[in-house]
């Protein structure tokens, strides 16, 4: 009995709600010049509202959503039909006819939008906007329903001029309902608890009654002067649906307003994202986003054939009933109850009912989006991110709303612009004497390469560059060469770059024409296709390499083959290590090994310990993904020590090893180390020293890269 209790009241509160915002979304529409339609218009929202609300319970992956005509879009088409129509003596079957058949096309654009995005998991594309842009938008929308507010508390009272708000009859009336709208408000943030909500709706529309009594008006003065709905006949608003509309409508004022169905589209497909993501941050739930959009969007196609206010998930109504207690489809089933029951049974019931109680349900919505927008969010923003916040409502009340958010969004990008081009996109920048090719080259060729390193300046890039950034670019590297006047070489990796525009091509050209110049080559890598496309003539932007690796490997060979006194067969320590193992004493200790170009010198994740000194040829050290792919680590030169790491570390190989080519090797024999130990310790302890040596060298390379490198 408790569970039917709560799941009794929760449907009750639920309903009433739904069906009160329904109607105040369409005395949006309906007012002014077109309030003679309001009856009419009342009786195709809640048919839409119910309809919306029911289907939405069973498409949506959160069954607890409720779905509902929103203020946003009513918004929109109360402010486009507004400036079509003129004021009319009486009332013609054309007319209604328009304007419900352009409500229809929007609502059901809306839904196959929303269905489309669904169905290819588009969602994503929603949340592109920048977060101030969607906190002016949910600002502008208050904003906007505020003044909707004002103008159905003064429904059927021409103001012919701005101060004519302010005389004490309009007063009187508007004011009244933005004190109601401040109660509610008030009420809701104050308090906490299933039935604040409806509570101070019932609250409010009895002290409404209250006030009015106060002032001396009775009912039928309440009815003279236009402050109760109505008048409707006794009974419900179905005997108002005609399925004959869409033969009555002026079609070619309809198709002229295709910029408006554009917007109640987007705005539905970007406000059921922005609802259907608070909800999952309030309600602790994961939603199916592309799910959610398609439910959405079949829902919003079932409305429209009967006539509804594009909608999406209403966040106030599935919060209360989510703390009513009710869960799954009764939510939403509950939310379509009540608008049924008006529709067919509540003509009467809403012809007692003051107007300034449905303006009140208005400037609610619209006052809390203001303050949580402009004041409770504030902190969340730096100063000129809350400048766009502020602007596109101020925009939107002189302008209009598609200008304020269009605005909007340009000065978003502006600042996006504007903060990106301030961020380094050099990721890195070293040169050769620390930043080496992938082959291993032997400690004589290194020494060379560390004494030129300078020679060649290494520049990683990352981002989008684009005329804000390649500018900065070009300026860096001047710096860079006036402080380098042993630059020959000026090497631009592209692998972090995801794009570049038109400006970034011509700095580029002028960044190779400023390096020939000074007798620079410039040398560019890793550039994706897109970007390749757009450099295609090497001969203007430099030489093009297609890694990193390979340009670096081509300076460096160049840079060797000007060793000429150089020794490339081997060095010091590598020399050393010859000498020693041809001790007769040490007879056992290696072997020689010629590998033929192709052949497996040691196999990844092998257990061998064997150290290898190469005289001749050269090695490659691979790995392979587990679908086979291979990706090469290093390439071994003669003069070269190979294996110690494993040896040393005591670890299984981590990398296969295999000859390029004929290669010519010493094997030092991992397990006959312990005798050379035992039988002669001097010759062990000089061999150790020496394999220190190259281990201490390569780490005190890699250290110094990562040192420059800022890792």
């Amino acid at each position: 009995m408790k569970i039917f209790l709560r799941n009794a009241l929760g449907s009750f509160f639920t309903a009433l709600v739904s069906a009160a915002f329904a109607i105040s979304f369409a005395a949006i529409i309906y007012t002014g010049d077109l309030a003679q339609f309001l009856e009419q218009g009342i009786a195709l929202t809640l048919l839409g509202a119910t309809l919306v609300s029911a289907v939405g319970a069973f498409t949506l992956s959160y069954r607890g959503s409720i779905l509902g005509p929103q203020d946003l879009p009513a918004i929109l088409i109360s402010t486009s039909v507004a400036g079509i129509f003129v004021a009319e003596t009486t009332a013609t079957d054309t007319t209604f006819a328009t304007i419900a058949c352009l409500i229809a096309l929007c609502t059901i654009a809306s839904g196959l939008t929303g269905l489309l995005v669904g169905q290819f998991r588009l969602t994503y594309i929603a949340r592109l906007f920048p977060y101030p842009v969607l906190a002016g938008f949910l600002a502008t929308t208050g904003l906007l329903l505020l003044v909707a507010s004002v103008d159905i508390a003064l429904a059927g009272h021409a103001i012919p001029t701005w101060g004519a708000y302010l005389s004490p009859d309009a007063v009187l009336r508007w004011g009244i309902a933005i004190a109601a709208a401040l109660c509610i408000i008030a009420s809701t943030r104050l308090i906490h608890g299933y039935f604040v909500i409806p509570l101070a709706l019932l609250s409010v529309l009895a002290g409404l009654y209250g006030v009015y009594g106060l002032i001396g008006f009775s009912m039928s003065d309440l009815r003279a002067e236009g402050l109760l709905l109505g008048p409707f006949n006794e009974g419900g608003f179905g005997r108002f649906l005609d399925p004959t509309l869409p033969a009555s409508a002026d079609w070619g004022v309809i198709f002229s307003q295709a910029p408006l169905v554009l917007s109640v589209s987007a705005a539905t497909l970007v406000g059921a994202t922005l609802n259907a993501t608070g909800l999952e941050l309030q309600l602790d739930q994961d939603f199916d986003l592309d799910k959610e959009m398609k439910g959405t969007g079949i829902a919003n196609i079932v409305s429209g054939l009967g006539g509804g206010i594009s909608g999406f998930h209403v966040v106030g109504d599935t919060i209360l009933a989510n703390r009513l207690g009710l869960v799954g489809a009764i939510a939403g089933l509950s939310s379509g109850a009540g608008c049924l029951f008006l529709l067919f049974a509540g003509g009467g019931l809403l012809t007692a009912l003051p107007v300034g109680f449905f303006a009140a349900v208005v400037g609610f919505i619209g006052i809390d989006l203001l303050f949580t927008w402009l004041w409770e969010e504030r902190h969340k923003f730096v100063w000129s991110d809350y400048g766009v916040v502020v602007l596109i409502p101020m925009i939107a009340l002189v302008f209009g709303f598609l200008t304020a958010i269009a605005v909007g969004l340009v000065l978003a990008c502006a600042l996006f612009v504007i903060a990106y081009a301030r961020l380094d996109i050099i990721r890195f920048q070293s040169d050769l004497s620390t930043r080496r090719s992938r082959v291993e080259r032997p400690d004589g060729e290194a020494d060379l390469l560390a004494a030129h390193g300078q020679t060649a300046t290494i520049l990683e890039l990352s981002g989008f560059l684009f005329f804000g950034t390649s500018s900065r670019l070009r300026d860096r590297i001047q710096q860079i060469g006036a402080a380098s006047p042993e630059m020959r070489w000026l090497i631009l990796d592209f692998r972090f770059v995801t794009g570049i525009d038109l400006s970034t091509r011509q700095v580029l050209e002028r960044i190779a024409r400023d390096r020939a110049k000074r007798g620079i080559t410039t040398i560019l890598t890793g550039l994706d296709a897109g970007v390749s496309r757009q450099l295609e003539d090497e001969g203007r932007f430099g030489q093009i390499a297609p890694h990193l690796d390979d340009a670096i490997r081509r300076v460096e060979d160049i840079l060797i083959a000007e060793g000429d006194d150089h020794d490339a067969n081997g060095t010091q320590i590598f020399a050393e290590l010859m000498l020693l193992l041809s001790g007769r004493e040490l007879d056992g200790l290696a072997e020689d090994v010629t590998l033929d170009g192709g052949d497996v010198l040691v196999s990844e994740f092998a257990e061998t310990k064997d150290i290898y000194l190469v005289k001749s040829g050269r090695l490659k050290i691979s790995t392979r993904t587990t679908d086979g792919k291979e990706t090469v680590i290093a390439y071994v030169r003669p003069g070269s020590v190979v294996g110690e790491i494993a040896n040393y570390a005591g670890v299984m190989r981590t990398a296969e090893i295999s000859a390029e080519a004929t290669t010519e090797l010493v094997c030092i024999k991992a397990d006959r180390l312990g005798s050379l130990e035992a039988d002669h310790p001097d010759k062990a302890a000089k061999f150790h020293r020496l394999m220190a040596q190259v281990l201490a060298r390569r780490l005190a390379r890699t250290t110094k890269l990562l040192k420059e490198l800022g890792v």
